[in-house]
């Protein structure tokens, strides 16, 4: 009797290995349970742009329209989206499946940003200085966060000396780099914190050993919209996306002498975390907060460590370092790691492993603090304590 054996490798038509979003190469396929598979990111980012996906508690597959039902419609929602290892082991197993185009007869490409983090090398591509003409002092740089509004770049800046918000973007009409600015406390007795983004039009700003936060609109111009007090002294800020029972809503996770707490978008406590699990302090100085894929707090404790931290206060790893400074991670988890006193960005795994340094004193960056990386657009922003910005992309 005849024996079939299984034959030792499978051919796959690579169109179906490519996302019908970005008609390129999947990168974390994400499944429905109509069976469609489609990028994380690309996923992502569809669900954030219909409008009635948090009513509807779902979104419509881009597809077959099949209705997909999501758990807890909040940021990082593609993340609660099995991924398809099979896809990704193929994916990974093509043996020409980096660099080509995407033609009809199949052929896979490589997005810039699909490149495994530890093959990424940056190149300097723009030089921003910070500095305006009624500045009265020299400008002291020390966080950034970068917003999309229509399809451009807004770079928000925190001169601490100038006690002042900035923000630079660039006019295609006007064809010139545009700029603003808000003056926090024009007495000049207040010593600003750290920023991080809310949405593309909002910002947080703490202030260094006071207990104000505030909240400011970033929407052709910068405008205070509230300010908020938390009754501890605050240093590091980062915002988390939750979801309790009825609706989703905007979290803050502030750092104070300490500790972190976990606060209400009106200032209120939500959750102290000021000790670990086990009852130990487990951070000092929280200067740089970041949130990861998965909703972890990164914490750069300008003592000697970065920290993960979950929000039920396990501390996941730690990565000793000296003079950590601002921390930010891509679509993945991976993580970029700014160290201010040795002129350098360093790159980790998810894990808090090191992977490689990013940037150093020869790439011509010097006292990096604040820290943004864009896994769409694959740059990294970097604001110098010199009153520099400075944007490099994969090379």
């Amino acid at each position: 009797m005849a024996v079939c054996n299984p034959k030792d490798t499978v051919e796959v038509d690579k169109d179906h290995l490519c996302c019908c979003i970005c008609i390129s190469l999947l990168t974390v396929p994400k499944m429905l349970g109509c069976g469609h598979t489609f990028c994380r990111q690309c996923l992502q980012n569809y669900i954030e742009h219909q409008k009635d996906a948090v009513q509807r508690c779902g979104f419509d597959c881009p597809l077959c329209n099949q209705f997909t039902t999501i758990p807890n419609p909040v940021a990082g929602w593609a993340d609660q989206f099995a991924t398809d290892f099979r896809i990704q082991a193929m994916i990974e197993g093509a043996p020409d499946s980096v660099g080509k185009p995407v033609h009809a007869e199949g052929a896979v490409s490589l997005q810039m940003s699909d490149v495994p983090a530890r093959d990424r090398k940056f190149i300097l591509v723009n030089t921003i200085p910070s500095r305006r003409n009624e500045d009265t002092k020299v400008p002291r740089i020390i966080d950034l966060v970068v917003l999309v509004q229509e399809g451009r770049d807004v770079i928000v800046v925190c001169d601490s000396d100038n006690t002042c918000v900035k923000a630079f973007w660039f006019d295609p009409l006007k064809d010139r780099e545009m700029s603003c600015k808000l003056i926090i406390d024009s007495q000049d007795n207040i010593v600003l914190g750290r920023m991080a983004k809310i949405n593309d039009t909002q910002i947080a700003l703490s202030v260094f050993q006071s207990t104000k936060i505030y909240i400011i609109n970033v929407n052709n111009g910068l405008s205070i919209h509230t300010t908020m007090d938390t009754g501890s002294r605050l240093q590091g800020i980062g915002v988390i996306k939750s979801q309790p029972h009825s609706a989703p809503e905007t979290r803050l996770v502030v750092g104070f002498e300490g500790g972190l707490s976990v606060l209400d978008i009106d200032g209120t406590i939500v959750k102290p975390m000021d000790i670990d699990i086990f009852g130990s302090k487990y951070t000092g100085k929280p200067w740089y907060l970041a949130i990861t894929p998965a909703c972890n707090i990164l914490v750069s404790d300008s003592h000697n460590c970065l920290l993960c931290v979950t929000q039920k206060r396990e501390v996941l790893w730690k990565y000793p370092t000296k003079d950590p400074a601002g921390v930010d991670c891509d679509a993945h988890g991976n993580i970029y790691l700014a160290i201010c006193s040795e002129n350098k960005v360093v790159l980790l795994s998810p894990g808090g492993k090191v992977l490689k340094e990013v940037l150093s004193h020869s790439d011509r960056i010097q006292t990096p603090r604040g820290i943004c990386y864009s896994s769409e657009k694959s740059k990294l922003y970097i604001a110098e304590l010199n009153g520099l910005i400075k944007i490099f992309e994969h090379k």
